[in-house]
């Protein structure tokens, strides 16, 4: 497994794109990437418009065409054969061997997964929260199903996300991913005030998942970064999070109203 920095990528520009590896190397074919803070919210409805988000979309993908989807933290993924597919539609996870598209989705400490596979061509992009931990293998299944890709040949990046070091839950959560990924993904630390606390780590599930899977860690590459506590050489927070921003907010606030307060990012994959 590879591991890189993000923070050691950004430019002036408001997003960030790096290579996938396969056996250890980068690849030139396509690239995965992900929008900053400093790009405002790129938060996604479908009955909704968000003019920042169409404008930076048209500036990354060019002559491609965008493709959004309307997230609902599940484990639901569509293949892709044109822009339409996804119109209306609510899911986490796009597939496709079509270049003309870009499949987006939008994270704020979920995990953005991307994957591609260059003898067929195929790519796609995923959003895992804690509920949708598994999505990446309903991703690889698909394409498996549709496309004979061959998993020794899939290369993923895990990009930016909450690490385990902001990333505290309850028993019942911990036990959740100890029974059912690994019980590496779940550390046990003392906090200031003497209770035992559980930290879950995203990255270690989901490379227990890919490992499953038959992904070949020589093909995996994972981004350093935590959303929540990682700050660039200035001192600034990179990219938006929902622990940061949003979750310590006022109590009577709905889910909604937490949800536009974050920084929620763009992530996308595309072939070159």
């Amino acid at each position: 497994m590879t591991e890189i920095s993000l923070v050691n990528h950004i430019s002036e520009k408001a997003f960030v794109t790096l290579p996938f590896y396969r056996d250890g190397k980068p690849l030139d074919s396509a690239r995965w990437g992900i929008t900053l803070r400093k790009a405002g919210s790129m938060r996604f409805r479908w009955n909704e418009v968000n003019e920042r988000r169409t404008s930076l979309l048209k500036e990354i993908c060019g002559d491609k065409e965008a493709v959004s989807l309307e997230l609902i933290h599940s484990k639901i993924v569509y293949d892709l054969t044109s822009a339409s597919d996804t119109h209306e539609k609510k899911g986490d996870g796009m597939i496709s061997v079509n270049h003309s598209l870009v499949p987006v989705v939008t994270v704020a400490d979920c995990m953005p997964l991307y994957l591609y596979e260059p003898e067929t061509g195929l790519f796609g992009v995923c959003h895992s929260g804690w509920k949708g931990t598994g999505i990446i293998a309903e991703a690889i299944s698909l394409a498996e199903k549709k496309y004979a890709v061959r998993r020794e040949n899939i290369s993923v990046a895990i990009g930016p996300h909450i690490h385990d070091c902001c990333y505290i839950v309850d028993e019942e959560r911990a036990r959740y991913f100890t029974e059912n990924f690994t019980p590496a993904c779940v550390s046990r630390k003392i906090a200031k005030d003497g209770k035992e606390e559980y930290h879950l780590s995203l990255a270690k599930a989901n490379l227990a998942l890919l490992e499953q899977a038959g992904i070949r860690s020589e093909n995996i590459v994972l981004a350093k970064e935590c959303t929540s506590c990682s700050q660039d050489a200035g001192g600034d927070f990179p990219f938006g999070s929902f622990r940061r921003q949003a979750a310590f907010a006022a109590g009577n606030l709905t889910t909604e109203e937490r949800s536009k307060m974050m920084t929620v990012q763009a992530a996308f994959c595309i072939c070159l």
